[in-house]
Formats: structure tokens, sequence, C-alpha cells
């Protein structure tokens, strides 16, 4: 299990490399080929796109060529694509290459995610929130490197790193041993004989399902919110310098990773509900104080607690719905990864639109409703207590 982690969160850093890599280089990409933001908002949608298609195709990939194959794939793409990136090939072929990414980074992301609940067992959350501090800390390296490279006029490097790097991990994972989970992660489907039946959705599971959906949809929507307007609400509203707004995104991401290295404990400790319940109650509170907040220093405290809060709530919904929902571990999780990726693309545009037609101090209100809802969400769920999954044999 050790060595599972250690890849897993290892893959995880290169994933949350990727999340953000477009953002950190965007500016001089679009300056390179004479695009207009609108140009930066295509590639944001498609890095989505091709994310939502990986994370939903992974179930099927699995049955027909295993696990190992998979993510090793996976892998490959992610470096024929930031490589080719790199090489600043036409507009048309980075758009197709934007997409190929998506794809990659969508397939690691569910299969590894899917590997490590099924082989931790008991100890899920805190296994799961390992990975989770990395994909924080990837998020976090990602811009400061690129930053680096771009002040000494070699930003088109960051692609070819991560493509690199995405190539060595792709290549450990397709020699890899890892003991007892080795036929885990080799097994694919036999189709020479009868496959093991998932079990079907009952109606009620159903429900608690598209609930669950419904919280992944808002929280990677509120995420992807906070991450891209932050540093517009510093500025615009508290008059804060480029740099000075810049730092809030960098504290958000700061208390993400720490929340996360003691988050899985704490979920495993209170139960996975209460965890929730708490979670999403202080946000709350938090982001009303936020909405009155008219201090530079006190919206970066805000901002400190609010990463605090959020930072397990991903981790912690994706095993709470797993225990209730017990058998479809790849399904659930496809679906659920995929409505985080589906909010995550669309709500920050709509968001956008808002700060331009209205104020800038819509998006904090989009956050505050959306996780009042969330958190109505959560606290509905409470009836069920038991799993939910009824098997129609």
């Amino acid at each position: 299990m050790k060595r599972l982690l250690i890849m897993g969160c290892l893959s995880y850093l290169l994933t949350g490399c990727t999340h953000v890599i477009f953002g950190a280089v965007l500016p001089e990409l679009l300056a390179h080929y004479g695009r207009s933001y609108s140009g930066g908002g295509l590639l944001v949608f498609l890095q989505f796109g091709g994310f939502m298609l990986g994370v939903l195709a992974m179930p099927t990939l699995i049955r027909r060529i295993s696990r190992r194959s998979t993510i090793t794939m996976a892998f490959c793409f992610l470096f024929v694509a930031m490589l080719a990136i790199g090489l600043l090939p036409p507009w048309p072929v980075v758009i197709g290459l934007t997409f190929l990414a998506g794809i990659s980074f969508g397939l690691v992301e569910s299969s590894i995610s899917t590997f490590v609940l099924m082989a931790a067992k008991d100890q899920q959350a805190v296994a799961f929130s390992k990975l989770e501090v990395f994909f924080g800390l990837g998020a976090l390296f990602m811009p400061l490197v690129s930053s680096l490279l771009i002040a000494n006029g070699l930003w088109k490097l960051a692609f070819m790193l991560l493509g690199l790097s995405a190539l060595a991990t792709g290549i450990i994972w397709s020699k890899l041993s890892l003991g007892e989970h080795d036929e885990l992660l080799a097994h694919k489907a036999d189709r020479s004989q009868k496959a093991d039946r998932i079990p079907d959705l009952s109606k009620k599971s159903f429900i608690f399902l598209s609930l669950l959906m419904t919280v992944f949809f808002l929280y990677c929507g509120m995420e992807n919110t906070i991450v891209n307007f932050l540093p517009s609400i510093f500025k615009d509203q508290l008059q804060a310098s480029s740099s000075v707004s810049t730092l809030g995104v960098t504290a958000y991401w700061l208390t993400m990773v720490v929340g996360r290295l003691f988050a899985g404990a704490l979920a495993e400790k209170m139960t996975y509900f209460k965890y929730l319940a708490f979670s999403f109650a202080l946000s709350v509170i938090t982001v009303i104080i936020w909405v009155f907040s008219t201090n530079l220093w006190s919206s970066f405290a805000v901002i400190l607690l609010l990463g605090l809060f959020m930072s397990g709530m991903f981790a912690v919904a994706l095993i709470y719905a797993n225990q209730l929902l017990p058998g479809r571990t790849e399904q659930t999780t496809s679906a659920l990864i995929a409505s985080g990726g589906l909010g995550g693309a669309i709500l920050p545009l709509g968001v956008g639109w808002g700060m331009d037609h209205f104020h800038v101090g819509v998006s904090i209100w989009f956050v505050l409703i959306s996780m009042c809802a969330v958190f109505g969400i959560i606290m509905y769920t409470r009836r069920w207590q038991a799993p939910v999954l009824v098997a129609k044999v």
C-alpha cells in the first residue's frame, strides 16, 4: 500500500500541475499566437471537455485493457500533448492537443482515485487525503515554476518539463509491482466468461447519487471561481495591487494543502457525514463574513480559513458516496468527478459574465449561495446512514 500511495501522490502532483498550467502561462501563450482572452476561454473549455470524456471513459477502458494499461496510456497521451504544445505548433493543433491533455489527466485522476479507494479499504479518507495534498502542491508550485521560466523567457519549457515528467511516470507505472495489489492493477474483464454484474441503482440510490453529483458540480464551480476571480475581487473591491491580489490565491492553496494533511484522519474519527456537515457549516459562516469584509487583511484571513474548511470536502464527499453506494466504486467515482469537471468549467463562466455586467461582488454571492445549497443537500443526506444501493437481480 505504501508503494501505491507514493505513485498515486506523484501522479496527482502531475495532474495538479496539468490543471493549472494553461492559466499559469496563458498571457504568454495568447500573445505568441496573437489571440484574445476568448481564445484562452476556448482552451479552458476544451481541457475540461477532454477531462470529462477521460473520466467517463475510465470504467470501460479499465474493463477492456486493464488499469495498468489505462494509466500508462494516459500518461503517454499527456507526454505527447505537453511536448507538442511546447514546440508551439499552429493554433488549431494547440486546440486539439489541449483536448487530448484534458482526456489524459481525466483518465489519470479517475483511474488512480478509484484504485486507491478500492485498495485502502478501512483507511480510505486518510489515503485519499494524501492524494489531494499532492494535487494541491502541484497546483501551488506550477505557477511558481512557470513564473521563473517566464521571467527568463523560457515559458514554453513549462509544457516540456511536464511532458517529460508524464513520460517518466508512465514508464514507472508500466513496470511497477505493487505486491498484493498487482492483480487489481492488471485486472481486466474476461470476455470469454460472463462478467460480474455491477449492482443496479434503485430509485432511492439514484436520488442519492444525483444529490451528490449536484454537490460536486457546485463545489468545483465554487473552487474554480475562487481561484480564477480572487485577484479581481481583491483588486477591484479592496484596491489591492496586482502582486498582493495574486497572493490571495497562494494563501488559499496553502491552507488547502495544510488542511488536507489532517482531513483524512479527522474524517475517519468524526465520521464522513459529520466532517462534511461541519466543513460546509463553517464555510457558510466564513463566506458570510467575507460578504461584509471591506478590509484587505480581514479578507486575507477569510481566504485562509475558507481554504482550510474546504480542504477535505472533495475527498471525503467522494468516499462518503462510495460508502453508501457499495459495489460501484469506478462508476460512482467517475460520475462524481465528471460532475465536478462540468461545474468547474461552466459555473465560473457564468460568474465572469455576472462580474462584467453587474459587479465584481457577484462572485462572492455566488459562492455563498452555492455553499448554502450544498450544506442543505449534505444535511438532507443524513437520512441515509446505511448503504442505499439495492441490487436488482
